[in-house]
């Protein structure tokens, strides 16, 4: 930390010298202008533009001395890669004036130019251009990379979130396709309309997966929906002996909450739980502290191989690096209970 501070204290005092240089310099260059030449500093920049191919090769000069300090210069030697600008602009600037005002080819150069107040004048003018297109330059190449880290970020997140998504689909997909193809087909013999209304639903459940799959957050009015279908389908499996309690207020039914999240938490005590008419599992989902709450009474299979917890980590995974919160569990003797965050 002393040193960071240390650093900083350089950093501040170099550009305050950098700056008060400056104004020092064109404090004593700009009069020079009206009284050896009879024109404004303005005017002069104009005059020295309008050489067209001088122009274009500064301008070349400024772009690459931009990509080149920041392709080897870090952010953190910020005040070094300052002072490289300068001595770029002061370089391309001789080097522009030496254009004008020295014919190399012909063997005339002599050191005078160098004393010659319209060669000096030259320079300080192509030095004040050239820092301001490579000061514009900079900018213009700083936000261009901080827009393409921001969006390689985002999709970074949003390729994240659609994997751990996609982990969710494939826990409920097989299992649950198959318990469903079963039901189907145990319906269609004893009652054809239950049985229509069960695909009906059925496909409801795949269509919903599958128009989230893109989205981070879908709204809670839209996840109870879903859930509500899909604990449907799970009531002609189970009967009475599974009961889902839903008591979410109209006010938070337009919070946020990751696709697919609570069906996982329900479908969770399901695949944990014995479930029967005389032992049956009730699941309640409500508000509290403003955050939603799914908790189930436990009552564990004793054939139950040891889970991974692969779902839960999922939902975890996806609101942490999604939104930095975090999901709560709670377990004793007779509850199980998740929290998960409301986005708002």
């Amino acid at each position: 930390m002393r040193n960071l501070g240390f650093k900083k204290v350089i950093e501040f005092t170099f550009l305050a010298l950098l700056v008060f240089g400056f104004r020092v310099l064109i404090q004593e260059f700009m009069p020079l202008f009206e009284q050896n030449l009879n024109l404004t500093f303005g005017r002069f920049l104009i005059k020295l533009l309008s050489n067209y191919p001088l122009t274009f090769v500064m301008l070349l000069f400024d772009i690459y001395a931009v990509y080149l300090l920041n392709k080897y210069f870090k952010n953190d030697w910020a005040y070094l890669k300052i002072l490289l600008f300068v001595i770029s602009s002061l370089l391309i600037a001789t080097i522009s004036a030496l254009w004008i005002r020295v014919p190399i080819w012909s063997g005339s150069y002599t050191a005078t130019f160098f004393k010659d107040i319209y060669f000096n004048l030259t320079i300080f003018s192509s030095f004040v251009f050239n820092l301001i297109v490579i000061s514009l330059l900079h900018v213009y190449y700083y936000y261009s990379r901080l827009h393409e880290r921001e969006l390689n970020q985002e999709i970074g997140k949003k390729n994240r979130a659609r994997h751990q998504y996609q982990q969710l689909k494939n826990q409920l997909n097989p299992h649950f396709l198959f318990n469903s193809l079963n039901v189907l087909d145990y319906l269609i013999f004893i009652d054809q309309k239950r049985a229509s209304d069960f695909v009906r639903k059925l496909s409801s459940v795949y269509r919903y997966l599958l128009s989230k799959e893109d989205l981070p957050v879908v709204s809670l009015k839209e996840e109870i929906d879903f859930v509500n279908l899909f604990v449907d389908l799970l009531k002609e499996r189970f009967s009475d002996g599974f009961i889902v309690d839903i008591e979410i207020p109209d006010k938070y039914l337009e919070f946020n909450i990751i696709p697919g999240g609570l069906q996982m938490l329900v479908e969770n005590a399901i695949k944990h739980n014995t479930i029967g008419v005389e032992n049956p599992l009730i699941i309640q989902v409500f508000i509290e502290n403003e955050k939603i709450v799914i908790k189930n009474n436990l009552q564990p299979k004793i054939s139950t191989i040891e889970s991974g917890g692969i779902g839960i980590k999922n939902i975890k995974g996806q609101y942490m690096f999604l939104f930095k919160q975090n999901v709560e569990i709670k377990v004793d003797s007779n509850y199980y209970e998740v929290r998960l965050p409301l986005i708002d």
